[in-house]
């Protein structure tokens, strides 16, 4: 019989995935920190074209490898950490606000006749306000829809004998 048991890949392709997941999205992450503060931008049109380009790529390959890792077994610390039901919460929450918050700036934004003056002070009640109000339409949709909707899912397996 056929042993269908995964070989481990060895531990230099391991540690060069993790360290080129991380590279690449730490870069990805904090590359333009500061960057736009100061106008004009001290990178070149090219530069921003490349950047803005490859990072739409880089990000994606990056995750890739990190799920790879996480999948195949040889990142159980990672895996451990993602998988900790704490966070599923919190990912499922920030999931629903940031679909969410388009529409809350939209209603926020545009339920005013006065015109908007630029401040410090404008963009934290801005913020503060925006965060509050897609964080409780998150957990509104999570309590009302995500979750009844899970239980129903997990009853209908269940009686179908395919829960695991």
């Amino acid at each position: 019989a056929a042993s269908h048991a995964r070989r481990a890949d060895p531990a230099w392709l391991v540690w060069g995935l993790a360290a080129g997941a991380a590279a690449v999205m730490l870069a990805l992450s904090f590359g333009t920190l500061g960057l736009y503060s100061a106008l004009p931008s001290p990178w070149s049109e090219a530069q921003n074209v490349s950047y803005i380009a490859l990072s739409r790529l880089g990000w994606p390959v990056g995750l890739s490898a990190v799920a790879y890792l996480c999948f195949s077994g040889q990142a159980p610390l990672v895996n451990g950490l993602l998988s900790w039901w704490p966070l599923q919460v919190f990912g499922k929450l920030t999931f629903a606000a940031y679909i969410v918050h388009p529409v809350v700036m939209y209603g926020v934004n545009y339920s005013t006749t006065a015109p908007i003056e630029f401040s410090d002070i404008w963009f934290a009640k801005s913020f503060t306000s925006f965060l509050a109000w897609a964080s409780l339409l998150a957990l509104l949709l999570w309590l009302l829809a995500e979750k009844p909707a899970a239980n129903l899912l997990a009853l209908a397996l269940g009686r179908l004998g395919l829960k695991g």
